[in-house]
């Protein structure tokens, strides 16, 4: 193990589950540039919009791939509209935070510059304010609620990145505006068991994602037209970009990053799956769970029945202020046990930050998986969360070993917040007792 944490037990076999190696773009606002003169199914921006003509750009921040990618598609982008003569004072940059908390005015001069900041109107969606809501009707039983700074512009426009979302297939596209700027009343509709319980809402794209269909028509009568999106590593570099109609974007990049983040791994029957290797800059317990979530709820699974999942994570003791952790904790310390989560989150409704609580208990229940939480800061607080905690990496090997034998076959995921684990394999009647570890292939589907 890297970091902090104390080393496997000697003879755990173990496959490494990396992504897969890829060139960063040489010159990326070239390819930027080139990407917004040559749309996909669709006009330039140039032709879209000119003088007079109002411009809302909805541009997401905070994480480590979205500031990467706003630093060059953002100016690059907003020098496109100057070019087609759209005023200084035309254009709102809205910040699209769903439920989260507002940005702070740090966080938006770290994303988005100060230049922008400077130059440009920036303000921050809130979902729970019905004044800056326009209704767009409903679909799927959905109310559709969508910031009026969107809906109201001659010309929306979407900033984002695509990369694997825990329930909703791949971010960008449609989802920075249907979600990203939607009203608490359609937020909380989409996380609603009826959705979380639908197998075809997962963390892989997938045409038939109930989520993503009520995404694209939610976009569609927001009026989107156009997204510039981008394809960014675990090192911050971006490897691709597109521009044009969302959903023809979102399908090209969605293509690229899918052979970046879905690692088909060589088996479908490991006992246990290590989502992280101790040099994550994850530090609550809240986000990491979302790496349980992707690997509890796999299709086809990657962790066998009954099987643990490690979680090496530093936390603090409390939650923080962000009301969504401090929903998540509340939901798991406040029921006995994980199928009265289900009940009780499933009757009386489902609340930011408890939409990540109701699947990781679909993932215990559902499995009979077991979560280790490993980090000497956090094992009380798993522990009130119905989660096992480990101090090191080796009380929880040891524990794990009680779980699953002496003998286990071992997943490292060491980007387990980024990637997709997916197999293909299928255990052989005919193959001896004789474990078989090979070096994970990319999938190529």
């Amino acid at each position: 193990m890297n970091g902090k944490y104390d080393p496997l037990p000697v003879g755990w076999p173990i496959d490494y589950a990396q992504p897969i190696p890829t060139e960063p773009l040489d010159d990326v606002s070239a390819a930027v540039s080139h990407a917004l003169a040559h749309p996909l199914s669709s006009l330039p921006l140039t032709e879209l919009c000119g003088p007079g003509s109002h411009v809302t750009l909805v541009c997401a921040i905070n994480g480590h791939e979205r500031d990467a990618a706003n630093a060059v598609l953002l100016p690059t982008l907003l020098h496109e509209l100057r070019t087609a003569g759209v005023r200084d004072d035309d254009i709102t940059v809205l910040i699209p935070n769903a439920l989260h908390q507002p940005s702070s005015d740090e966080e938006k001069q770290h994303s988005l510059g100060d230049a922008v900041m400077k130059r440009y109107r920036v303000v921050d969606h809130d979902a729970s304010n019905q004044s800056e809501l326009d209704e767009l009707g409903s679909y799927q039983g959905v109310p559709l609620l969508v910031n009026y700074h969107a809906v109201e512009a001659d010309v929306l426009i979407g900033l984002d990145v695509v990369e694997p979302h825990y329930y909703a297939g791949y971010s960008g596209g449609n989802k920075t505006i249907s979600i990203g700027c939607a009203g608490e009343a359609t937020l909380n509709e989409v996380r609603t068991a009826r959705f979380l319980d639908d197998r075809t809402v997962h963390s892989a794209d997938s045409p038939e994602n109930l989520s993503i269909a009520v995404e694209r028509e939610m976009a569609r009568r927001a009026g989107l037209m156009f997204v510039l999106n981008a394809v960014v590593d675990v090192e911050g570099n971006i490897t691709a970009v597109g521009a044009g109609s969302p959903s023809a974007v979102h399908d090209a990049l969605v293509n690229v990053a899918r052979r970046y983040y879905e690692v088909d791994v060589p088996r479908g029957d490991y006992t246990i799956v290590i989502a992280g290797d101790g040099n994550s800059k994850v530090h609550t317990l809240y986000h990491a769970s979302r790496a349980a979530v992707v690997i509890g709820l796999a299709e086809p699974p990657v962790l066998a029945r009954g099987g643990v999942i490690i979680l090496p994570v530093q936390c603090a003791e409390h939650p923080s202020y962000d009301v969504r952790e401090q929903q998540f904790y509340d939901a798991l310390s406040g029921a006995t046990d994980m199928d009265t989560v289900l009940l009780q989150l499933s009757q009386r409704g489902i609340r930011s930050g408890e939409q990540r609580a109701y699947m990781l208990a679909q993932t215990i229940i559902n499995q009979k998986y077991h979560i280790i939480t490993v980090g000497s800061d956090c094992v009380n607080l798993a522990r009130d969360c119905g989660l096992i905690g480990a101090h090191t990496m080796l009380e929880a090997a040891s524990l794990a070993e009680t779980i699953v034998g002496r003998r286990p076959r071992v997943l490292m995921l060491p980007h387990a917040a980024h990637l997709i684990p997916t197999s293909r394999w299928r255990p052989n009647a005919d193959a001896g007792d004789e474990d078989i570890y090979i070096q994970p292939v990319i999938s190529d589907n």
